[in-house]
């Protein structure tokens, strides 16, 4: 029995001694460089702050404000026709106005109208006359506004039309039936009295004075 267990002794001391040599050693671990840890630690860049950049929309747009600003700045040069254009506005107006009631006459369809008739689409004469069986009529149509003729019988203006201050006369005569005979248009061409003579047998336009 002692044999026995010396030889288990042994063998159990054989392998532990192999075992234990197999085994590798334990190292120890290397001391860690902190020195150059901390070098390149201090060498990583440091997180910038961050900016707030303007859109590119809006930076156009403020630039384009800018620009347009500039270019609205200056004031528009104004012609000097056009500073004071009243005159010229007044004398066209003027001789528009003119035509407008020589043209408007000439457009009157009055023959064998009664006198009712005339007066409502021309309204009360200025001023009216009777002799030898016929009635006279006269309308004044003033070039200046204010202006008034003064003379009560019927008759031309010829101050008045020369001036312009008188820019067309309409005389109407009526027969013994009270219907329109014929009528006539006084007013001015280059200068000129000119009188437009409506009859029954049609229109006439010659130099006049007064009938």
């Amino acid at each position: 029995m002692n044999k026995i267990s010396m030889i288990w002794i042994a063998v159990v001391a054989v392998l532990v001694i192999g075992g234990c040599s197999n085994e590798t050693p334990l190292v120890e671990n290397e001391p860690v460089n902190t020195s150059v840890q901390g070098l390149e630690l201090s060498k990583q860049p440091q997180p910038e702050e961050k900016k707030e950049a303007t859109p590119a929309g809006e930076s156009d747009e403020a630039s384009e404000d800018q620009s347009v600003a500039k270019v609205a700045d200056p004031s528009p040069s104004v012609p000097a026709s056009a500073e004071n254009p009243t005159s010229q506005a007044d004398a066209s107006t003027s001789k528009e106005q003119g035509k407008d009631a020589v043209s408007s006459l000439k457009e009157l369809s009055l023959i064998s109208k009664t006198m009712e008739e005339v007066r409502q689409q021309l309204g009360e004469a200025k001023t009216t006359a009777k002799g030898g069986g016929f009635t006279s009529w006269q309308y004044d149509h003033p070039g200046k506004e204010g202006y008034h003729y003064p003379e009560t019988a019927v008759s031309v203006d010829v101050q008045g039309l020369d001036s312009g201050s008188m820019k067309a006369q309409l005389m109407i005569s009526f027969n013994e039936n009270n219907l329109v005979d014929s009528y006539s248009i006084y007013h001015v061409v280059d200068g000129e009295i000119m009188v437009y003579r409506v009859t029954e047998a049609g229109a006439v336009e010659e130099p006049g004075q007064a009938d």
